[in-house]
């Protein structure tokens, strides 16, 4: 029993973790590949904004850029891009 509530414990506070721990399964754009913005533009424009960017990649949905960053503030955040301009359709 006292090696089953500290396992409780971590799980729960995985589980719980608001850090990168969500997805979005809305559509960030319907062009084709060949108008999307370079990942390193959209990249750099994040930079532009102030977020420091840890990773980066395409949804598995394939219409989105997915951003793993952290703010000015030192909050981390997952970003959802439309490729196409770079602009953030949607926070986690």
């Amino acid at each position: 029993m006292t090696k089953i509530i500290p396992a409780i414990v971590v799980l729960g506070a995985l589980a719980t973790s608001p850090a990168f721990a969500s997805s979005y399964s809305g559509t960030c754009t319907t062009a084709p590949k060949a108008e999307w913005m370079t990942e390193a533009a959209a990249q750099a424009k994040l930079i532009e904004e102030g977020y420091a960017v840890s990773s980066f990649k395409t949804t598995r949905a394939g219409n989105c850029y997915e951003a793993y960053v952290t703010d000015k503030s030192g909050k981390r955040m997952e970003l959802f891009l439309d490729p196409t301009t770079a602009k953030i359709v949607h926070t986690a």
